[in-house]
């Protein structure tokens, strides 16, 4: 059995294989670590691999894709690809532009026409400080620059690549950052103005929402015909700590009769899979996603109070990916608190629809003694849950 046959059986609740031993992903300042710490390396890293980037656990698509992959900690401890991220671009596709530049920064402008400044070393994201979209009328004059040629916006070689796909041994997704229904006009706009005009302006939201859902849509199709995704993801990070960023009403009016219309429209392809990406707090927000047909969330961050053995207890058809606690990584957490987060992933193994893995990238003040003894142990707990040894 194959990684994608794996996957899509036991997102099925078929208890009778195993999870996935599988990352979604690391900093590139952890595996540079764990690299120093002991971590045998089968390929070296790029040269030119930012410190502020990422490296995915999934397989490369195909080698144009430009994503860093990892294959040390794979090979090291045995892993399965991660479902891998279907390149799309949502952006009106602006060429990207340096504005200022000096050693320790740089302030551009991205394809998106968001103003972004960014430190040229070290893990710190970019902060974002001016955005495309303020009123009606930037929206208008923004989606103009939204063409229904798609050829520029698939990978190159597509005919070549769409072959490899269809043949491929591994769990394929699509979707993901930034499209949402909450994460999109979020990513256009900026949080604080959002809800300004949410409250000044809805009409615009909505717009917006069935704007970019029927591009997506139409775009999507040009991959559809060809290759079938394992799964979907809806970006949305729409939580924080205390909880979600909207209120239920809001949900209501503006993202579900988007979502339900999206579900619909993935229905048609047989993709069973529906995910939503959020950090934060998601516990107020699941049955709210439940009732427009989402069927998996990702990644359940524990440090913002998710309890997953109430969440499963109370929806034990949810589909799950990560939810293991990131901090017990640390340098200074014991091997006792690894099995005592492992043994909480125990339980939601044994009930299936479920592969654990960190809440998140994996962090650079991980170590590697600790996550090395971690990743151990989840592998025998996925062997031994299958095995029926409980």
């Amino acid at each position: 059995m194959n990684a994608r046959e794996q996957f899509l059986r036991v997102m099925d609740f078929d208890t009778s294989v195993p999870a996935l031993k599988a990352e979604y992903g690391y900093w590139t300042t952890a595996v540079k670590r764990f690299i120093k710490e002991g971590l045998p390396v089968k390929e070296p890293l790029p040269e030119d691999l930012p410190d502020n980037g990422t490296i995915s656990g999934a397989a490369e698509l195909f080698p144009s894709s430009a994503v860093a992959v990892d294959k040390n900690l794979r090979a090291y401890f045995g892993l399965d690809p991660y479902p891998a991220k279907f390149p799309f671009d949502l952006s009106p596709l602006y060429r990207e532009e340096v504005l200022e530049e000096t050693a320790e920064m740089r302030v551009y402008k991205d394809t998106y026409g968001i103003t972004k400044k960014i430190r040229k070393t070290g893990t710190a994201t970019p902060l974002e400080i001016s955005y495309p979209i303020k009123n009606r009328k930037d929206f208008e004059e923004y989606k103009e620059r939204y063409s229904r040629d798609f050829s520029q916006r698939l990978p190159r070689d597509w005919k070549k690549v769409k072959k490899s796909l269809q043949d491929r041994t591994f769990p394929l997704r699509l979707g993901g950052f930034p499209y949402g229904f909450f994460g999109f006009p979020r990513h256009l706009i900026g949080t604080k103005d959002l809800y300004f005009v949410m409250y000044d302006d809805p009409g615009l939201i909505h717009d917006m929402n069935s704007f970019f859902l029927d591009f997506v849509m139409d775009y999507w199709d040009e991959l559809l015909s060809d290759v079938k995704p394992d799964m979907v993801l809806i970006w949305e990070d729409m939580a924080g700590k205390t909880g979600s960023l909207i209120s239920p009403g809001m949900f209501r009016e503006f993202m579900t009769p988007y979502y339900r219309k999206i579900i619909d429209y993935f229905k048609q392809f047989r993709i069973s899979n529906i995910f939503v990406d959020s950090d934060g707090y998601i516990e107020d927000l699941i049955p709210l996603w439940l009732e427009t047909g989402i069927n998996g969330l990702f990644p359940f961050e524990i440090q913002a109070g998710n309890d997953m053995l109430r969440i499963r207890s109370e929806y034990p058809d949810l589909k799950i990916l990560g939810a293991v606690d990131k901090r017990v990584f640390m340098a200074d957490r014991s091997e006792a608190d690894i099995d005592r987060e492992l043994a909480k992933t125990k339980k939601l193994l044994l009930d299936g629809g479920y592969v654990p893995h960190a809440d998140h990238h994996v962090p650079d003040d991980s170590c590697f003694k600790n996550f090395s003894y971690y990743r151990t142990q989840l592998n025998n707990i996925i062997d031994d849950c299958v095995k029926g040894d409980t």
